[in-house]
């Protein structure tokens, strides 16, 4: 198993260390380096493979023990690259005046550090030199050698890119094509040879136990691969699971004609069965799945990886995967790479799981604050009104915003939660905003360190789409000038006349009354437009600035103060 991955000069990674469990959940936004560890591992994994295949031990080589060997970009099947240069950091291949001798080789170093069957540490690194566009030069590192070999026994290593698509047609490929497909993100090119490889396992299992699973998450009977030298595999399947092994009646269905959520499982199987290694890689494997098959599918690779002692990372953008996995096991790419509960005692953080989810972790990493809201009709007005006043904390709803959703539960919950989040990230801060029906807990109640408390004026936030012009407008798009003037005149019937001549002034009325369970049902109800409650940001999209109190402005003003502290400083 490996336990830590050190890069030096590795592509985005200057000097950075990751740290592995059994199971690891890479986590992070686009483009922060989780697809590149993977390609750190699978780099280390073909200079292995080529430097003992040419000077190591069988390999007839009389050269010095740790002499290098070249690797031309051809057969670089790691990852696809125009250059060689495009290994390292900002593709510069000599050192500069404040990394050391300014034109010396840039030494790329790429270690991996694992514990075999024994528990035996092991450590073994590969230095790889620069020798032009084509080629580069890769030997083991000195110090290293004596744990070649139990590194040559304990990890071999499969690579299974996001899902890309499968052709009508495949071939038979040899092992160093089919690398290099899966090197260019094609590994659903050779997903028939994948499945021919499993079914000609005799003996194994391997296919039952495919095809069982199969049949368990889909209701389909995986028919086993033909290939008698015609120039095509066929894969075939049966919609549906006959009573005997016979087709029952159903048609053979060729695999390209299902769907990608089907395609996408079944490449990740072949992989695992057809490729038995210590140690899967696997990016994106919830791409193009329903989130109830992301769960299956995630069960499905532990069991299997359990019972078979391997060892799987997974780079992921599901919260799904990243809400059912502890947080221990979470690499975070969130600013630098690192454990998401590292430098944390991990019964703080057990206590804290009790109310924070693994998700909410990962997001806590990169913010400056939280907000804590009623319910999602809270967060869609603010969003939208936000965005009519041009106000600056628009990006930050547009981005990836991270509040949390009180459920109109005792503010003293939202309280609770936020604390359990500063056990993990002392620095955060938060803000709550109250509906009026919390005006009977005092702000002693949930005050705390780093929390501010708002409170809208009004009873709660739907009260301030009663604006009669935003009304009319809306009510007129949706169902035509006659049912806005019914609507109006109910409107009329129920406030004040001192509503209509100020509306944005906020009244006794106002501060009483709850605008989402009276007047906006029963004044949408009059004008026959069918609009449930979380779908009232529709309304506010209608509204004008002049139409809104400065109130909204001072509270998106207030939160943004909270949620974006890094902005403002900088």
């Amino acid at each position: 198993m490996i336990t830590k991955v050190s890069t030096q000069y590795f592509k985005q990674f200057t000097n950075q260390e990751f740290f592995l469990t059994p199971l690891s959940l890479l986590a992070g936004p686009n483009n922060s380096g989780k697809s590149t560890l993977m390609q750190a591992i699978m780099v280390w994994n073909l200079a292995m493979q080529r430097w003992i295949e040419k000077k190591g031990p069988g390999s007839g080589s009389k050269a010095k023990e740790r002499s290098g060997t070249p690797i031309t970009r051809q057969e670089f099947r790691a990852l696809p690259l125009p250059s060689m240069d495009q290994l390292w950091t900002d593709t510069h291949t000599s050192l500069r005046r404040s990394e050391g001798k300014p034109g010396a080789p840039r030494p790329l170093v790429i270690t991996l550090h694992g514990k075999d069957k024994e528990g035996v540490d092991w450590k073994l690194g590969f230095e790889f030199r620069y020798n032009g566009p084509e080629q580069i030069h890769v030997k083991p590192v000195a110090e290293h050698m004596k744990d070649l070999d139990r590194a040559r026994r304990e990890l071999s290593v499969i690579y299974i890119p996001p899902f890309s698509g499968i052709g009508v047609n495949e071939t038979r490929y040899d092992r160093p094509f089919q690398e290099m497909l899966v090197g260019q993100g094609k590994g659903g090119d050779i997903l028939r040879n994948l499945l021919l490889e499993v079914s000609g396992k005799d003996g194994s299992g391997d296919w039952e136990e495919l095809e069982k699973i199969i049949e368990d998450v889909f209701q389909y009977r995986l028919m086993k691969p033909v290939y008698d030298g015609s120039p095509y595999i066929t894969c075939q399947y049966l919609k549906g699971i006959p009573p005997t092994r016979g087709f029952g009646g159903l048609s053979p269905l060729d695999i390209s004609t299902t769907g990608s959520g089907f395609h996408q499982i079944l490449l990740i199987l072949a992989f695992m069965f057809a490729r038995p290694t210590t140690l899967i890689l696997l990016d994106e494997p919830d791409a193009h799945l329903h989130v109830l098959l992301q769960k299956q599918l995630y069960d499905i690779l532990r069991t299997l990886c359990h019972s078979r002692k391997g060892q799987l990372v997974i780079a992921t953008h599901s919260e799904v995967l990243i809400d059912t996995t502890s947080p221990e096991q979470i690499v975070s790419f969130y600013r630098e790479p690192h454990c998401l509960t590292s430098g944390n005692d991990r019964d703080q953080v057990r206590e804290a799981l009790k109310r924070v989810s693994s998700l909410e972790l990962l997001l806590a990493e990169d913010a400056d604050g939280i907000l804590y809201l009623e319910g999602n009709t809270d967060f869609d007005l603010l969003r939208v009104w936000a965005d009519i006043l041009e106000h600056p904390i628009k990006n930050w709803f547009k981005g990836q915003p991270f509040w949390h959703n009180n459920h109109g539960r005792n503010p003293r919950e939202a309280r609770a939660h936020f604390f359990s989040l500063k056990a993990i990230r002392p620095s955060l801060n938060a803000v709550l905003l109250l509906d009026g029906d919390n005006r009977n807990v005092p702000d002693r109640e949930i005050d705390g360190d780093k929390l501010t408390i708002l409170r809208w004026e009004r009873y709660e936030a739907e009260s301030y789409l009663l604006h009669p012009e935003a009304l009319e407008r809306f009510i007129a798009a949706e169902k035509g000038a006659l049912f806005a003037n019914a609507a109006m005149n109910y409107l009329r019937e129920q406030l004040p006349p001192a509503f209509f001549k100020s509306p944005l002034e906020t009244s006794a009325f106002l501060k009483a009354e709850p605008a989402s369970k009276t007047l906006l049902p029963k004044l949408l109800e009059c004008a026959d437009v069918e609009l449930s409650k979380n779908e009232y940001s529709l309304i506010a999209k209608q509204m004008n600035p002049e139409e809104l109190p400065p109130e909204i402005a001072e509270k998106l003003s207030k939160i943004y103060s909270v949620v974006c502290v890094d902005r403002l400083l900088n």
